[in-house]
């Protein structure tokens, strides 16, 4: 049960870090500005799971991955050469479609590692998806910089040698996680509606597919809602 409600805080906390304290008013816009900056760090960890869903499916379906690039504005962009030089229709709607589910995906394992409190599993698998993407993927200035300062954080943690402060990092990024993996989704979602021609991947699966964006951003809302909702099940 303490485990449980710490989670919940670190929940909350993501939040509050990612979309600001509600209904704080204009007394606290500045503190709120701060928060929401170091949200959006912590947030391209989302970005880089839901880029890698991209680039699995580019390895996987298509003709490999060029390069993966990583943004302040916590957006990001998998180049994949089946884009480049199509091997199929299908590939491509895989390619364009794996995101949002792949990120949603991994909220759900390391949650799941997280009830099991296989915090350390989660601390050196977290240290080998950014070391992954470090040297293999991530190519533009920005994104390197990122991950180099994820990985110094992770140093820093490990040299420390404390389990609490593992398991208390490994629930703050799994909030992260799932705080992102929801609130992306449903901005996706609610640009399909006011912009349904520049809505990121619903926009492309829609060229692809010729079914509207609106569908294409309901149905990553969908499966992100759902996902959260088998992690408060395990939760109880």
């Amino acid at each position: 049960m303490e485990q449980h409600t710490t989670l919940f805080l670190f929940i909350l906390l993501a939040f509050m870090l990612t979309r600001g304290i509600p209904f704080a008013g204009s007394y606290a816009r500045s503190f709120n500005q701060i928060l929401m900056h170091i949200g959006r760090y912590f947030s391209n960890l989302n970005t880089l799971l839901h880029e890698d869903g991209h680039a699995l499916m580019g390895l996987i379906f298509g003709k490999g991955v060029k390069r993966i690039e990583l943004y302040t504005n916590t957006e990001g962009v998998a180049v994949t050469s089946t884009y480049a030089g199509a091997r199929g229709w299908l590939p491509r709607v895989i390619i364009a479609l794996a995101g949002y589910p792949f990120s949603s995906l991994m909220t759900y394992v390391f949650f799941y590692f997280l009830a099991g409190q296989k915090y350390e599993w989660l601390f050196y698998g977290l240290g080998a998806v950014i070391t992954f993407n470090l040297f293999f993927l991530v190519r533009n200035r920005y994104g390197v910089f990122w991950l180099l300062s994820i990985a110094a954080i992770l140093g820093g943690i490990h040299y420390a040698d404390n389990p609490q402060l593992i398991s208390y990092s490994m629930m703050f990024i799994g909030s992260i996680l799932l705080v992102e993996s929801v609130s992306s989704s449903f901005v996706i979602f609610m640009l399909s509606i006011k912009q349904p021609d520049d809505a990121g991947d619903a926009t492309s699966l829609k060229r692809l597919t010729l079914i509207s964006s609106r569908i294409w951003g309901l149905l990553f809302l969908t499966q992100a809602l759902y996902i959260t909702y088998l992690i408060f099940k395990l939760l109880r």
